[in-house]
């Protein structure tokens, strides 16, 4: 009986079974030849093996398990089903084939049968029930309760409509097969199939004209939609699912691409970075196509929110749509691209962080105003004044270098940490960074931390030489002055022994710990949020409780770009316990400040202030303090509070507790 329950292949239509295999063929030349026409507006021809960085990993545990689409639990499950109902079919139809076209043609054998088929019928079922549950919940969430920025094309309902006509099909052809010669054992291990039999059954329909007619016509249907997969918004299941997982950026998420040797570069083009699409890395072309265009990057980038001409779903769709037309030569901006777009971003990563497809937004924005910065074009003033201020004063505000010995010495003496000596090793020494200490605001974040470390015993010293760190000419785009700076820093921190770097800004901790590395500076790096977490932990520091209510605002370069939540608030929960109240968006979901990309020295005025809208956020929990963990964050709160609640960083709150011992 057992070798009985199996397939009857190509029922009704074996004199006409050739027809898939010629199609198939057809659809997989199809199919290849638009995955070929992508390719080499990617790579300009072909890259070499070395710089596709395969990272199987990354396409296990990020595309295969759908973790970044179920995000937003709703549609990410819609999708989830879609997803893997279509797998389980693809895998079942290949099953199909195999056993068809290779163990029994040639090995005179099946697998499909007794209890194996069984379980396969049940599993097609299953799949074909999810994937349709999921289309359907697709289409009334865009006839319905699509977000705000998520395009409405009549493509977007044709697709949905042709994958349940696909799948409504190829459940009548099963029914059709079990009615015919399995309905007497299948049972519940084809339900779907089971039920409707008894409907057609029921018809008195010619089962077998019926069968062939649909045959072709699903076969068609379904050949044709995978042939033209690489021509539609399927392509995102190829080019972002797929090939955007596996060929994976060689560097840390952070750590924006850069130039071993900038300047032989510029010898040669006469430029860095991205004026046309042609300057573009094969990855950040590769981008454009995976896009999907679910919106989710712009239903969460501030700039959008605030009313500013960015947002970074278009920007993708205006670069592919330049890519498609085949312009690689024609320079981007102003032509395709709005400067103001450009200088809009604040760098905060959202966009990355929410895409499913693994689209690195903010390397291509970073690319395209190197370009700018090298032209000398389209740069807002601010900006460029930025630059002059680097390399003039080696700092971004234009503050008299002698002043920063100064305050550092006034530090030194107020916090009683010593400034360091070359002669003597240190367990840490601390990097004040220019916007902790030019801005007479947030001073006292490197006092209350050097105060808390003494306290805790800590050894560590303040380094004596700093310029700026760099971050702010990368973010705008001078490469050339973000390299001198590196040097210059290279050059200062090699000349004292020290084991690790504390770091109170998030900007410089990223840089520092991710984008140094790309100039042989290896430094173990600590964000002050971690050392004084650990402090606490360890029981060195013990503060004294209290009950006022407070918000913490997480950085978008600790956090999001770094992945560093816990320890901040570890700090705040160390003196108010239960009375840390979150704001609607935190951690990774975090609103930025408004101070990244540079635009806490320049700002683009159109729409709201990014600022404004974070502080009315915080306002909105009823706390009364507002605690952050990056001197940029705290300036742009302050201005915006005008006094009306405290916004402290998470040294400066830790410490006043410990004062009150």
């Amino acid at each position: 009986m057992a070798q009985d329950i199996g397939i009857e292949h190509f029922i009704f239509v074996k004199d006409i079974e050739f027809i898939v295999y010629i199609s198939a063929v057809i659809s997989i030349a199809i199919f290849l030849y638009g995955v070929y026409l992508r390719m080499i507006k990617w790579f300009d021809g072909f890259p070499s093996l070395s710089s596709l960085n395969l990272d199987l990993k990354q396409f296990i545990g990020g595309s295969l398990t759908q973790l970044k689409v179920l995000r937003k639990p709703a549609v990410g499950s819609a999708h989830a089903l879609v997803f893997y109902g279509f797998i389980i079919l693809f895998i079942g139809t290949i099953l199909r084939a195999l056993e068809y076209d290779i163990t029994m043609k040639f090995l005179g054998t099946r697998f499909l049968v007794g209890s194996n088929y069984l379980i396969f019928k049940l599993f097609m079922n299953i799949g074909g029930l999810i994937a349709i549950i999921g289309l359907v919940a697709l289409l009334i969430r865009r006839l319905g309760f699509k977000s705000r920025y998520l395009p409405d094309r009549p493509s977007d309902y044709i697709l949905i409509i042709t994958l349940l006509i696909i799948l409504f099909t190829g459940f009548l052809l099963d029914s059709i097969a079990t009615a015919s010669y399995r309905l007497g054992w299948i049972g519940y291990f084809d339900f779907i199939g089971v039920s409707l039999a008894y409907i057609l059954l029921s018809l008195n329909l010619d089962l077998t004209s019926l069968y062939r007619g649909l045959w072709l016509f699903h076969m068609f249907i379904s050949l044709a939609s995978a042939a033209l997969i690489p021509y539609t918004k399927l392509g995102h299941m190829v080019f972002g699912g797929i090939f955007n997982y596996i060929f994976r950026r060689p560097y840390h998420k952070s750590a924006f691409k850069g130039y071993k040797d900038p300047e032989a570069i510029v010898d040669e083009k006469g430029y860095l970075g991205a004026l046309s699409l042609k300057d573009l890395s094969w990855k950040e072309r590769m981008d454009l196509d995976a896009c999907i265009e679910c919106s989710r990057c712009t239903d969460v980038c501030p700039a959008t929110e605030s009313g500013k001409p960015l947002s970074p779903m278009h920007l993708i769709l205006d670069l592919r749509s330049v890519m498609h037309r085949g312009d690689f030569e024609g320079e981007l901006v102003p032509k395709y691209i709005d400067p103001d777009v450009l200088w809009s971003c604040v760098t905060c990563g959202a966009c990355v962080d929410a895409c499913p497809m693994n689209i690195h937004h903010v390397e291509s924005i970073l690319d395209i105003r190197k370009g700018l910065i090298s032209k000398g074009e389209d740069v807002p003033e601010d900006a460029l004044n930025v630059s002059y201020n680097l390399m003039r004063y080696g700092n971004p505000m234009g503050y008299d270098p002698m002043d920063r010995v100064k305050i550092i010495e006034e530090i030194s003496s107020e916090s009683g940490v010593e400034i360091a000596d070359e002669s003597r090793e240190y367990e840490y020494t601390y990097w004040i960074g220019c916007q902790t200490a030019f801005d007479p605001n947030n001073r006292g974040i490197a006092i209350s931390t050097l105060k808390l470390l003494r306290k805790a015993g800590v050894d560590v010293a303040i380094l004596p030489d700093e310029v700026c760190c760099g971050e702010p000419a990368r973010r705008i785009g001078d490469e050339l002055m973000y390299k001198e700076l590196v040097e210059m820093n290279k050059e200062n921190l090699m000349r004292y022994r020290f084991k690790k770097l504390v770091v109170n800004c998030p900007h410089g901790y990223n840089v520092f710990k991710h984008e140094y590395r790309e100039y042989g500076i290896e430094l173990d790096v600590i964000h002050h949020s971690q050392l004084l977490s650990k402090l606490v932990r360890e029981g060195r520091l013990k503060p004294v409780k209290s009950d006022t209510k407070v918000t913490f605002h997480d950085p978008c370069f600790l956090g999001r770009w770094n992945g560093v939540f816990d320890d901040p608030r570890d700090v705040v929960k160390s003196v108010v316990g239960d009375s840390l109240i979150e704001m609607p968006r935190n951690r990774e979901n975090s609103f930025c400040c408004g101070a990244g990309g540079g635009q806490m020295y320049y700002e683009v005025k159109k729409g709201r202030r990014i600022s404004s809208i974070r502080f009315e956020e915080a306002v909105k929990t009823g706390a009364k303090v507002i605690c952050t963990a990056c001197p940029y964050c705290k300036v742009m709160l302050s201005a915006e509070s005008k006094g009306e609640v405290e916004v402290k960083d998470i040294s400066e709150y830790l410490s006043e507790s410990i004062d009150r011992e």
